[in-house]
């Protein structure tokens, strides 16, 4: 200890000599120039991702991802330097979109059906451009729809990402995150602009990684790699909101795994090693928030196994460059118990198959090129891949989706196309597969900073449409899904949906 006193004096005495001998010396003739001022940091690129790490990138949608949100590997925009009094940072983020469709769509035609004398009511098999029909007609006539439907329409969405984080004293990063959407919450009194919450979760993180706890997608939904595309433009993007699903089959069936389910959860997701990175989810249930009653049921309720239960996802990730090629690829699954009791309390007779989905993607850029693709297959049935159980017997469901953009300045094309299959019953005198194609082609124009144009051509072919009814189930009670028409023996339903329109994200 006395040396190390020794040397500190020593070293503060020549501090004090060297200070002194510098103030004798003589002034320079002139003082130096002054340091210059920092460069200020570059304008974000003119294209419809902002560079990664910054608050545009996490807030604003990057190609190819509908909704907004803190979704990228770091998670929290560029902290600002005043905290709030309980030293926590609060930011605001978020995205509105104005866009018109103009919609070609089977279901939305108005049409007559001849019934033969003699006819039976049929209420099953027979589907009227969204309407089913009961054809309880003496003799022979015509039974009609009546409801054509506008072709050109306006919508208007929005999200407002509010996130919240602190940092502890032992470097542990905390907070939640608030994701506020104007969704299609339309009642007979309503204006359709009502708000929810679409994501609402805490976490914490370090360098061992992060856990999220609350309402946010499974791991695979997060870190899947899909099909590049352009904003707006996609297999299960902005088209199907013009369209009429709610009877007429699902709307698609080529989405990204879990579509994103928001059911309450906790997810782990691991740092990157060397390119990898890796992440696993688990939801007791489908439901979320604190509502105990399902939101279509009045007799069944969250915990008494009437629904999908258990449901654990996983994915593995890789991303790097190799000289001036990025790469990415994923493979992720998921997997969920199907429901084994009725609303009634009595057992299910025959259960359903347990949920299983699997998805692998590649991307590729270089050049500003982006392609890739994704190819999903698993047992599960509906526009979700794992989002709904499959009966016994039936065969699973497959899709692929390749796609590819170009960027230059500000300007973005991309294209796409996908094909997907699903089964429609095992039965002897079932229908065919359910058989749905998707061409796509997009272009998005950085008007300025923070403000995209968009458009984008949407054509899709959906044979052997399922007819869900009324309820929206499909009916699988006889072993074969009854099937839509779209006229006297068409059940073929052509859309082509055209989307043009503008986004403002901050």
């Amino acid at each position: 200890m006395r040396k190390i006193l020794l040397g500190t004096t020593a070293v503060v005495g020549l501090a004090l000599v060297a200070q002194a001998a510098n103030a004798q010396q003589a002034r320079p003739a002139a003082r130096p120039a002054p340091v210059a001022a920092p460069a200020a940091p570059p304008a974000l690129p003119a294209t419809s991702v902002a560079p990664t790490g910054t608050a545009a990138a996490l807030f604003q949608t990057p190609v190819g991802v509908t909704g907004a949100g803190p979704h990228g590997p770091d998670g929290v925009p560029n902290r600002p330097t005043t905290p709030t009094t309980s030293g926590l940072i609060v930011r605001l983020g978020g995205f509105f979109d104005f866009s018109m469709g103009n919609v070609q769509d089977d279901a939305d035609k108005a049409f007559f059906r001849n019934v033969p004398a003699g006819s039976a009511t049929n209420t099953a098999n027979v589907n009227f451009a969204g309407n089913v029909g009961n054809l309880s007609v003496p003799g022979s006539a015509a039974v009609t729809n009546a409801k054509g439907r506008q072709r050109t329409d306006f919508r208007t969405e929005a999200e407002i990402n509010l996130y919240v984080d602190g940092i502890a004293a032992n470097g542990m990063r905390y907070g939640a995150m608030f994701e506020l959407q104007m969704d299609t919450m339309v009642t007979t009194a309503g204006t359709g602009t009502g708000v929810d919450y679409d994501e609402l979760y805490g976490f914490v993180k370090g360098s061992w990684g992060e856990l999220r706890f609350g309402q946010e997608d499974s791991a695979a939904s997060l870190m899947q790699i899909r099909r590049p595309g352009t904003l707006w433009m996609g297999t299960d993007d902005a088209w199907d909101e013009f369209t009429v699903n709610s009877v007429n089959g699902t709307p698609y069936i080529m989405s990204g795994i879990n579509d994103g389910n928001d059911s309450t959860k906790i997810i782990y997701l691991s740092p990157q090693f060397m390119g990898f990175d890796a992440g696993v989810s688990y939801s007791p249930n489908r439901n979320e928030g604190e509502n105990f009653v399902t939101a279509t049921s009045t007799t069944a309720y969250q915990r008494d196994f009437t629904g999908l239960t258990n449901e654990i996802s996983a994915a593995l990730r890789y991303r790097g460059t190799f000289g001036d090629v990025g790469v990415g690829a994923s493979f992720v699954a998921q997997f969920a118990d199907a429901g084994r009791q009725s609303a009634t309390g009595a057992p299910v007779g025959t259960m359903n198959q347990n949920v299983t989905a699997y998805s692998g993607g590649l991307l590729l850029r270089a050049y500003g090129f982006a392609v890739g693709g994704e190819y999903t297959w698993g047992n599960y049935i509906g526009s979700a891949p794992a989002g709904a159980a499959l009966p016994k017997g039936w065969d699973g469901s497959k899709h692929y989706v390749v796609g590819g953009t170009y960027t230059i300045g500000a300007l973005t094309l991309g294209a796409q196309y996908g094909s997907g299959t699903q089964d429609n019953g095992s039965a002897a005198d079932a229908p065919a597969d359910r058989t749905q194609t998707y061409l796509g082609l997009g272009v998005a124009y950085v008007l300025a900073p923070g403000m995209t144009l968009f458009a984008n051509y949407n054509q899709i072919e959906d044979e052997n449409v399922p007819n869900l009814g009324p309820s929206g189930a499909i009916s699988a009670g006889s072993g074969k899904n009854t099937l839509a028409r779209f006229g006297t023996n068409d059940t073929t339903r052509d859309i082509t949906v055209l989307v043009a329109g503008v986004r403002v994200a901050f």
